[in-house]
C-alpha cells in the first residue's frame, strides 16, 4: 500500500513506538568483496552540486555522499522533479553510486516540532529515493543534545517515528554520535537500536574522529567492538588534540590514528559498505585558504591508501540500470 507524507504522519503519530512496529524485512545486501572509497559534498557548498558531483566524479572516488540539510545545494526543498532527473542522470552517467544523504537531525520534544520533523525525515528518505531507485542511500545523521541521560528517552521515542517511516518508505537511517552532542559514543547509539529491537532500517554510523581522546580512553579495536553488529556507515576524518582541545582535519593528515587499520578491521567485521571522507566545517568554514579541490584530491589519495595498508580491495560505482536492485550501505554487523 503506498503511502502519502501526510496519512503516514497521522498514522505515526497515533501509533504508541511499540518495538514489533518499527521491524521489517530486511532490506536487500550487498554482494560480499570490497568497499567503496566516498567524499561527501559538505565541503563543497562553494559550487553547484553537479559540479561537485563531477569533481568528486573525476577525481576517482567510487561513492558520493550529498548534504542535504537546509539550505545546502543538496536540501529536498531546493531540488525540483526535473533537478533530481538530471542529478540521477549525472550520477548514472559519472558512475558514481549515491552511497548517503548528510543531515542534521535533532529529535525533538515539542509534538508540533516532531511533526515537521517528521515531514523533513519524509522528504530527505524520498530524495534518496528519486536520486538513487535501483539502491538504498543511507541518511544519516548527528541528534544534538547535551547529556545523554537526559536525551536518550527522547531520542529512542522520536526515533522510533523515524524507523517506521523509513520501513514505509524503504529507506535507511543511521545515527551518528558526536563529541559535542549528548550520544557521544557507539554504545549509546547501540543503545538506542536495541531498544527498538533492531529494526533493518537503522543503524549507526561509525567515525572515530568523535571518540579519538575521549574520557575514558576509547581505542580503534574496543570502538569497533561496540559498534560492529549495527554500523551501517562509515564518515572518515581526523582528530588533532591541540591545547587540551580537539579539532578536525582531513582524513589521513591529523596522523594520530590510522585510517588503514579501521578500514581493515571494519572490512574483518564484515562491513562492505563505503568509507566516506567527511570535510568538517572546521576546515571549510573556519579556514580562510581552504581549497575544495585541492581538499577533495588529498582526502582520496589518503583513503585510498588507506585500503591499500588494509589490503581490502575497492567496490566499484553505481550499478547497471538492469538486474536486482542493490544497496548502496553495508549489512548490519
Amino acid at each position: 500500500m503506498k503511502t502519502d507524507r501526510r496519512s503516514f504522519l497521522g498514522f505515526a503519530l497515533s501509533t504508541p513506538a511499540g518495538f514489533a512496529a518499527v521491524a521489517d524485512a530486511a532490506p536487500d545486501r550487498p554482494p560480499r568483496g570490497g568497499c567503496g572509497v566516498a567524499i561527501g559534498t559538505y565541503g563543497l557548498q562553494s559550487m553547484p552540486l553537479d559540479d561537485a558531483i563531477r569533481l568528486v566524479a573525476d577525481t576517482g572516488y567510487d561513492a558520493v555522499e550529498i548534504a542535504a540539510m537546509e539550505g545546502m545545494t543538496g536540501d529536498p526543498a531546493r531540488l525540483a522533479s526535473d533537478d533530481r532527473v538530471r542529478l540521477r542522470d549525472l550520477l548514472a552517467e559519472s558512475g558514481l553510486r549515491l552511497c548517503g544523504l548528510m543531515a542534521d537531525l535533532n529529535p525533538q520534544t515539542l509534538l508540533a516540532r516532531h511533526r515537521e520533523q517528521l515531514a523533513r525525515v519524509y522528504h530527505l528518505i524520498k530524495l534518496a529515493r528519486d536520486l538513487s531507485p535501483e539502491h538504498t542511500p543511507v541518511v544519516q545523521t548527528v541528534l544534538g543534545g547535551k547529556v545523554w541521560e537526559e536525551s536518550r528517552a527522547l531520542f529512542r521515542d522520536r526515533i522510533a517515528d523515524w524507523v517506521q517511516l523509513a520501513a514505509d518508505l524503504k529507506g535507511q537511517l543511521s545515527i551518528k554520535p558526536h563529541r559535542s552532542h549528548a550520544m557521544t559514543k557507539p554504545a549509546e547509539a547501540v543503545w538506542i537500536i536495541e531498544q527498538l529491537g533492531a529494526p533493518s532500517r537503522l543503524g549507526l554510523t561509525f567515525d572515530y574522529s568523535h571518540y579519538a581522546f575521549s574520557e575514558p580512553e576509547l581505542g580503534i579495536a574496543d570502538a569497533i567492538a561496540s559498534a560492529r553488529r549495527h554500523t551501517n556507515y562509515v564518515a572518515s576524518k581526523d582528530a588533532v588534540a591541540e591545547g587540551g582541545k580537539v579539532r578536525f582535519a582531513l582524513v589521513g593528515e591529523g596522523g594520530a590514528f590510522d585510517h588503514g587499520e579501521i578500514v581493515a578491521a571494519l572490512h574483518d567485521e564484515g562491513y562492505r559498505g563505503d568509507f566516506c571522507a567527511e570535510v568538517s566545517s572546521q576546515i571549510w568554514k573556519g579556514d580562510p585558504d581552504y581549497d575544495a579541490v585541492a581538499a577533495t584530491k588529498t582526502a582520496h589519495a589518503n583513503l585510498v591508501a588507506a585500503f591499500e595498508r588494509a589490503g581490502v580491495a575497492r567496490r566499484g560505482g553505481a550499478p547497471q540500470r538492469s538486474g536486482a536492485p542493490q544497496r548502496s550501505g553495508a549489512p548490519a554487523l
